[in-house]
């Protein structure tokens, strides 16, 4: 392995300095354009979407390129004095090439628009989405993230709005083209506030060789700002709000141009008391309040470099929901009357990308190094924690256990560094890149045991009604390496092939690697069908926490547990097509089938607050999705999504001490044991449309619909008694108002207004129910918020 690797990372060094390469959020677009069948030198080729506009023009032979282009749809216009113009519309996708005919003909013609964008090659697979700014300020779910997320097909929205991509657990984020590692297991706030971003891109399938190496459903590439979006001068808009449920937020986004260089600053704040998923329909105990700012600054260094500067810093506070009433039938936990269980997070990230693109413009080099870190407090109410109790779930038991207080402190740091480099010829656009990260973590525990039933060896403070103990201090490091590369082979008008091939591995409590293909073929019928399949292979390395002490404190382990937590290893297989019903009109149906080993998923510590990771030996999901979508000529859209799909784990394989010795069956095979995993929604479904009116059609509303056929009762090693699925829920959400096109163009248009409502017709339902696995959940009543904007500029 160390020659391989030392041969990879010097080849790696030689072409980055002999050729640049592709930005992780960009694609390049290229073309020819001719005039009456020959090329066409001079002529001006315009690219304008997305906020954005490019200008260049065709050389002697009429060749054109746009090399560092942000993913979305664009509107490629060639035009020269004296002939109709000719347009085309085009999707770029991140690590992309998209390649445009552009013939103009001296005939006389009106200007007329061709449709390159959802049909062919150009068209990117069904598990591939774009979900541009116009869409989420239109979105009855624009204030978060993670439900933006779960509109998507092959989606399953699961509690704490944590977004479960065909099947599994975790989602890798990029922003700006940096990683953004997942922190710990007990994180609730969103890791990115959707308020600073532009626009998404969202693989829940076909993942190309760039991304790996950590627990991944899916990936999500995020654009904040877009260099060229601003012209010379400062623009800001404030915008406040206030709902039922005590809901206040408040935003000032801000963007200023001087000479080459661009600045933007977004500071928002929220708070309500209905902050998670309560045990109770009347949440109680529920208050939450989250703080964000975000700076992000782009300078053009020369004309071939740019240099970019993201820093973010946000603070969250949960209150812990409780039940107060011990016949609650969705809740067997009892908590007594003013219990204050806080958890508050800090979260830091920041990253500096360097981009330098070639001469011809067929290829940029991108450097990144980045950090994060955050912070986990979770602070107990000791006194009335552990006068709360629990029913013991362990098979054949009865009666009631106390609950265990909790004091937490968990400190992660993470510093990395990406670099990438692409190269387009004819055919072929091949890409190199490596990702290198180090995390360490610092985690520190006090349980709070009844002083009856006490835990440990019931030595330490004894402060009626409990005694305290300290767990010693968890400390450790970790490391991680992707090495990749993957083409882009282009091997006939009608036919693509994308191959890649990555190795990962991973240090920390257990080490592991693993080499993993890519391989995805699409073909184009010439017209209005385009197949593709996809097969790849995906590695994870467990977070970096170790709950074994502790379990060994609280007495559920005798002895010092060994650790056996394994990588998780992923075999994904796809295929799907695509139909381009008319030029914005498009259909897909999707089929997966992801099979896995050492799946990793999280359990609660006895019946602590505490989350803990373990691994089932084997896992399935398979399923199929579809998407219709289409964008209407004046700007209003629709879009249906349905997913159909079963999730399955069996036999505890890693970490095995936080179960009963007869988790698994003795005898017979992890395959006659699967069941389904507890985020398993059998369908999924989720259709909106967006009306715009009005002068300059800047009113607008939209009406969002979501369904969900219910989530098994009881998982793993839950009570058997408990079986069965929990209610199907059916909920519609609406967002109306006048929308702003601020300073950032040109333009001051005065006030807006929107009216956010989620579950208008109130329908509670339950996502989860305790089982000794989980705790209950109940899904949010009806809400609303309206909110106020207002932009102000000066040049």
């Amino acid at each position: 392995m160390p020659r391989f690797l030392a041969a990879f990372v010097a080849a790696f060094l030689v072409l980055n300095f002999a050729t640049p390469a592709l930005a992780a959020t960009t694609g390049l677009v290229r073309g020819t354009v001719t005039l009456d069948g020959k090329p066409a030198p001079g002529v001006t080729v315009t690219l304008e979407g997305e906020g954005s506009k490019f200008t260049a023009r065709s050389a002697a032979n009429g060749t054109f390129v746009f090399s560092q282009v942000p993913f979305g749809t664009y509107r490629a216009t060639a035009s020269v004095k004296g002939i109709a113009p000719l347009e085309l519309m085009v999707t770029v996708t991140s690590g992309g090439v998209a390649t445009l005919d552009m013939p103009l003909s001296t005939l006389k013609q009106i200007a007329q628009t061709t449709v390159t964008a959802h049909a062919g090659l150009a068209s990117y697979p069904p598990s591939v989405h774009q979900i541009d700014r116009g869409q989420i300020q239109t979105s009855p779910v624009q204030n978060s993230l993670d439900r933006t997320i779960e509109t998507l097909p092959g989606v399953v929205p699961f509690s704490y709005n944590e977004p479960v991509i065909n099947g599994f657990h975790g989602v890798a984020y990029n922003i700006d083209g940096a990683p953004l590692p997942l922190a710990t297991t007990s994180n609730f706030a969103e890791i990115v506030d959707p308020r600073i971003i532009d626009s998404l891109e969202v693989y829940t399938g076909a993942i190309p060789a760039e991304f790996g190496g950590e627990r991944m459903g899916g990936v999500v590439n995020i654009i904040t700002n877009r260099p060229t979006d601003v012209p010379p001068g400062f623009y800001a808009t404030t915008t406040g709000g206030f709902g039922n449920q005590g809901q206040a937020t408040g935003q000032l986004d801000s963007a200023a141009r001087f000479g080459s260089s661009e600045a933007f600053l977004d500071v928002n704040s929220q708070s309500g008391n209905r902050g998670l998923d309560s045990p109770t329909f009347d949440p109680i105990h529920d208050n939450a309040s989250q703080s964000d700012e975000f700076f992000r600054f782009i300078t053009q260094m020369t004309p071939r470099s740019t240099l970019a500067f993201d820093y973010s810093n946000q603070l969250a506070q949960f209150q812990i929901p409780i039940n107060t009433d011990p016949n609650n039938p969705y809740d067997p936990i009892f908590t007594p009357p003013g219990t204050d269980d806080v958890q508050r997070e800090y979260d830091r990230f920041s990253n500096l990308n360097f981009t330098l693109q070639s001469r011809d413009g067929n290829g940029v080099f991108q450097l990144i190094p980045w950090w994060r870190s955050t912070r986990i407090n979770y602070d107990g109410d000791l006194y009335n924690d552990v006068l709360g109790l629990t029913p013991n779930f362990g098979s054949g038991a009865s009666g009631a256990l106390h609950n265990v207080g909790l004091l937490s402190n968990t400190y992660a740091s993470y510093v990395g560094l990406r670099a990438s480099d692409f190269r387009a010829t004819e055919n072929h656009a091949w890409k190199i890149g490596i990702d290198v990260a180090r995390e360490n973590v610092v985690a520190n525990q006090a349980f709070a045991c009844y002083y009856q039933e006490g835990c440990g060896a019931q030595s330490g403070a004894h402060e009626q009604p409990y005694y305290l103990f300290a767990s010693p201090t968890q400390a450790q490091a970790g490391s991680g390496i992707g090495i990749y590369g993957e083409d882009n082979w282009r091997l006939s008008k009608y036919v693509e092939f994308d191959y890649g091939l990555r190795y990962d591995h991973s240090t920390g409590y257990t080490s592991g690697w693993m080499f993993s293909p890519r391989l995805n073929l699409k073909v184009w019928d010439g017209g209005k069908n385009t197949f593709h399949m996809f097969y790849g292979r995906f590695y994870a390395a467990p977070f970096l926490e170790d709950v074994r002490q502790d379990c060994v404190l609280l007495q559920g382990c005798t002895g010092t547990p060994v650790y056996d937590l394994k990588p998780e290893q992923d075999s994904y297989y796809e295929t799907g097509w695509q139909y381009a019903f008319n030029p914005t009109f498009t259909g897909s149906i999707n089929l997966f089938r992801r099979t896995a080993v050492n799946i990793l998923d999280t359990t609660q510590l006895l019946n602590t607050p505490l989350f803990a990771v373990f691994n089932n030996a084997i896992g399935i999901d398979n399923g199929a999705e579809l998407r219709l979508q289409d964008r209407l000529r004046n700007d209003d859209l629709w879009w249906f999504t349905l997913t159909y799909s079963g999730s399955y784990a069996a036999c505890v394989s890693g970490a095995t001490f936080l179960f009963p010795p007869n988790t698994n069956a003795p005898g017979v095979s992890c395959a006659a044991q699967l069941s389904p995993e507890d985020h398993d929604e059998t369908v999924v479904s989720s259709a909106a449309y967006t009306w715009h009116f009005g002068s300059g059609r800047r009113w607008f509303a939209t009406l969002q619909g979501n369904y969900g056929s219910g989530f098994p009762v009881a998982f793993e090693s839950a009570n058997a008694s408990l079986t069965g699925r929990l209610p199907a829920h059916t909920t519609f959400d609406l967002a109306a108002g006048r929308t702003l096109v601020a300073g950032r163009s040109g333009e001051d248009t005065g006030l807006a207004v929107q009216l956010i409502m989620q579950n208008l017709l109130n329908h509670q339902y339950p996502i989860k129910v305790a089982n000794g696995f989980n705790t209950t959940q109940i899904g949010n009543g009806r809400t609303f918020l309206l909110q106020f904007s207002a932009p102000f500029q000066t040049h």
